[in-house]
C-alpha cells in the first residue's frame, strides 16, 4: 500500500534535497542530479495544483500529473513547454503569476546546473 505524503512532508523533502544540492562540494552524481530534477518537478507540480485559474484547472492538474510521472529532463521540459503554451492561451494576472513562479524555478535550476558544470571544470 502506498501512503501519500502530506503537503508539509513533500515541502520538507523537497527543501532537504535542494539544500543538499546547494551545499554540495564538487561534481554531483547522476543520481543527485536526478534528485534535483525530481525536486524541481515536484515544486512545479505542486504549484500547478495550487494555481487558481478556473479556465485551466483540469489542464493544470493533468500537467502536474505528467510532471509527477516524468522520468527524464526532456519529459519535464516538454511538459513545461506545454504549460507555457496553455498559459499563453488563457492570459490573466493569475496565469502571469504562475508563469513567473515557474520562470523563477527554471532560473534557479539553470543557475545550479551552471554552478555544477563550473565546479566540474574547475
Amino acid at each position: 500500500m502506498f501512503n501519500q505524503l502530506s503537503p508539509a512532508e513533500v515541502t520538507t523533502a523537497i527543501g532537504a534535497t535542494l539544500r543538499a544540492a546547494a551545499r554540495s562540494e564538487g561534481q554531483t552524481s547522476e543520481f543527485e542530479r536526478d534528485q534535483l530534477m525530481s525536486a524541481y518537478s515536484a515544486q512545479v507540480a505542486e504549484g500547478l495544483r495550487a494555481a487558481e485559474i478556473p479556465s485551466l484547472h483540469q489542464e493544470l492538474l493533468l500537467l502536474a500529473k505528467q510532471l509527477d510521472g516524468a522520468t527524464s529532463a526532456s519529459d519535464v521540459g516538454e511538459t513545461i513547454c506545454v504549460l507555457f503554451e496553455s498559459l499563453d492561451r488563457a492570459p490573466s494576472p493569475r496565469a502571469d503569476a504562475l508563469r513567473a513562479a515557474v520562470h523563477v524555478r527554471l532560473r534557479a535550476l539553470s543557475d545550479r546546473e551552471v554552478d555544477l558544470l563550473a565546479d566540474a571544470l574547475g
